[in-house]
């Protein structure tokens, strides 16, 4: 759930760290779970409607601090938006280490319309092993199917020198 995805982000992500949150229920866990550390650096679109922000905005903080590490945090639906975007990550061997949380679904969509007594219409994706596309990309890819994983996996990502995508199974209704 996501209380676990980012009590171990808590854990992992350094001091100076640049985090972009993409739109979405894992930016409503990211506000409620994560708790920044002094010199870290939070980049959210402001809740314009910009699903599929998180990751082109880590490009972005890579190519303005090389220096500093960078991690993006994304749902599936938003990174299927410009998933092609990690083969710039390759390509430039940009170190970004992406948590995507995989739910299946239009989380937030569903969510809003649960909450307006409307049948849940169109939120269900029909997504690949994103970790294998990170893979055959040239990126690490890690997948994650269980908590006592995510220590592991970012300890990993921690120490691969280029992008790191690592997808999150998670339960749509685990907030």
């Amino acid at each position: 759930n996501s209380a676990a995805v980012f009590a171990a982000l808590n854990r992992h992500v350094p001091a100076r760290a640049v985090i972009a949150v993409d739109v979405g229920n894992n930016a409503y866990s990211f506000g409620r779970y994560f708790e920044c550390k002094a010199g870290q650096s939070v980049l959210m679109s402001g809740y314009l409607g910009s699903i599929g922000f998180g990751y082109p905005a880590a490009i972005g903080a890579w190519a303005a601090a090389p220096d500093r590490p960078i991690y993006a945090v994304t749902g599936d639906g938003g990174f299927a938006q410009y998933m092609a975007e990690l083969l710039t990550a390759v390509k430039h061997e940009m170190k970004i280490t992406h948590v995507l949380l995989n739910n299946g679904q239009l989380g937030k969509i569903a969510k809003e319309q649960r909450a307006g007594d409307w049948d849940v219409w169109q939120t269900s994706l029909h997504n690949p092993d994103f970790s294998k596309y990170a893979e055959i990309s040239g990126a690490l890819g890690i997948r994650v199917t269980s908590a006592d994983q995510l220590d592991d996996a970012l300890s990993d990502a921690a120490t691969h020198d280029g992008p790191v995508l690592i997808e999150v199974m998670a339960d749509p209704e685990l907030v």
